[in-house]
């Protein structure tokens, strides 16, 4: 009798258990395939019918999950930023200059190009300057600005860490937000940023 009592009490935690998966499982379709779909058709294109066509569920089920596309840009963009940070970081740990670390952020960022494409990574960027998202912005929104305040505290502690690492990123976000020429004169314009930032400080 115990042994079927003990079976009995474990079954709303697996039904909880199974739901849970469940949930998270259809947010993780939604959430990639509203990546794949701002690949296509760019951020203003993509309609939220066409995402939830693809993955064979309701309007409806999207706003369960998510507040609306923004969201996702968003949470996207927190991705990338820890994955940005996370290789400028270990360039940071080698010992490289406050130059070298702001050039392994370019770095890492056109990586991100590479893999997501250039229209997704231009959206990423312009969304930071979305009046409801510039008025709130602040470098603890970013982990790559606090990656950099951390960096330049240790190595030029007389500077102030949070205004040089807010026009950097500043500045890369803007260029990278409206800047449509080839890559190798995108390339040459955010050299240009992590010199002249660098120097400044």
């Amino acid at each position: 009798m115990q042994a079927a009592d003990g079976a009995l009490g474990a079954q709303p935690t697996q039904v909880t258990d199974r739901r849970t998966a469940q949930r998270e499982d259809t947010r993780a379709r939604l959430f990639t395939e509203t990546v794949e779909e701002f690949k296509r058709c760019g951020f203003a294109g993509t309609e939220i019918s066409a995402i939830t066509q693809r993955v064979g569920l309701t309007r409806g089920a999207f706003y369960v999950h998510f507040a609306g596309k923004d969201e996702v840009l968003r949470e996207l963009l927190l991705i990338e930023e820890h994955r940005i940070a996370a290789a400028a970081l270990v360039v940071s740990e080698q010992s490289g200059s406050v130059e070298d670390v702001f050039a392994a952020v370019v770095k890492a960022v056109l990586a991100a190009e590479r893999r997501l494409g250039r229209r997704l990574v231009r959206d990423l960027c312009a969304g930071q300057f979305r009046p409801e998202v510039a008025q709130s912005q602040d470098v603890a929104d970013h982990p790559v600005g606090l990656m950099l305040v951390g960096v330049l505290v240790k190595r030029v502690p007389e500077v102030d860490a949070v205004d040089l690492a807010m026009t950097f990123l500043t500045g890369m976000f803007g260029l990278l937000a409206i800047e449509d020429a080839p890559l190798a004169a995108r390339r040459r314009r955010l050299d240009l940023l992590v010199r002249i930032t660098s120097k400044g400080r």
